[in-house]
């Protein structure tokens, strides 16, 4: 008995000191690593660091192989309609306002749509020969912008437009646009090339497209509007793709800044399209903005001539239909169309 009330008090302050320690460190909590309760936070603010360093790093900042032309595989099984694009790709509201975009010659602004994704809305007349050019181009094996055409629509939050405050009325509602896609994915090179100075300068596939532009009648074919898109492929390597960035000035006459025109079925009729075919080249009339390249190789001809004729005339007639064109103007571009295309088999025999 006489020991244990010596050590009593031993132990009641043993027991005293550990209750004044938990309560200090329940006060004062010590750093946490892996596994106490700060990590979730710090882990957590990696993670959002992450996703910012994935999102600028979306779009290939190294340079690409340069790319030009690529086989679609069977032609007729195309769908004109989508060209590049998708059912599930395409522009889905509502919209809301980011800023007008004054670049270029076409009023245009800049929105995002339901699914967060970065459009150019652009209006006036190049909208309905944009759309159509797109799909001939693509469906031939040449890179363009996935784009669609909205019969109308609303984006919400439009404030401060300049020229572009004809086409969108104060409440934000539009008629007859192009949505074009600005993925964060897509590298824009910033780089004009020119038709006579370029990787693909004599190659067969460089014709192909100069053709393109005689067959449609773009006249607006000028450097400018010849850009270099960076992309990744299906391997994770990097193509730079050489694309015609603007097929607004077709579907009409080409002529230069007074004399041309663009989305007119009679005078898209009344033009011209090949001069002749002599030795080996075929020439073609045209009096656009496309430095050079105006006559081509005849076996360059007859390799584009096996591309282009494989569209059907039902395929023709949906790349119209996608670009909002009325029953008049699909039948009457698409037999214009068809013509060329029997022309340019003719002129490459």
């Amino acid at each position: 008995m006489f020991q244990l009330s010596r050590c009593a008090p031993s132990l009641f302050f043993a027991f005293t000191l550990a209750l004044c320690l938990a309560f200090v460190n329940a006060l004062n909590p010590a750093p946490s690593d892996a596994s106490g309760l700060a990590a979730p936070q710090k882990k957590q603010k990696e993670s959002k660091k992450e996703k910012k360093s994935n999102k600028e790093s979306a779009a290939p900042t190294r340079s690409g192989a340069p790319a030009l032309w690529e086989d679609r595989g069977d032609i007729t099984k195309l769908n004109l309609i989508m060209g590049i694009g998708s059912e599930a790709g395409k522009p889905k509201p509502p919209f809301q306002f980011d800023k007008e975009d004054l670049t270029g010659t076409n009023p245009k602004i800049k929105v995002i749509d339901g699914n967060g994704v970065k459009w150019n809305l652009k209006f006036d007349e190049e909208v309905h020969a944009e759309v159509a050019a797109s799909r001939i181009v693509w469906a031939c094996g040449y890179m363009v912008e996935e784009s669609y055409f909205i019969p109308s629509g609303k984006v919400t939050g439009v404030t401060g437009l300049g020229r572009a405050a004809k086409f969108v009325r104060p409440d934000g509602s539009f008629t007859n646009a192009m949505a074009e896609k600005r993925p964060d994915s897509i590298a824009r090179r910033r780089i004009n090339w020119d038709w006579s100075s370029n990787p693909f300068a004599g190659t067969k596939e460089l014709s192909g497209l100069a053709i393109l532009n005689c067959l449609l009648s773009n006249w607006d074919a000028k450097t400018t509007n010849n850009n270099v898109l960076g992309m990744y492929d299906d391997k994770g390597g990097v193509k730079d793709w050489y694309l015609v960035a603007d097929w607004g000035g077709t579907f009409g006459k080409t002529g230069g800044f007074m004399s041309h025109s663009k989305w007119d079925l009679a005078d898209y009729s009344k033009q011209q399209f090949i001069s002749g075919s002599r030795g080996n080249a075929v020439s073609f009339h045209y009096s656009g903005k496309m430095s050079a390249l105006r006559s081509i190789p005849i076996d360059h001809a007859r390799w584009f001539t096996g591309i282009v004729g494989q569209l059907s005339d039902n395929q023709i007639r949906d790349a119209f239909r996608a670009a909002g064109a009325t029953q008049t103007e699909t039948e009457g571009f698409s037999a214009q169309i068809r013509k060329r295309i029997n022309e340019l088999k003719a002129a490459a025999r």
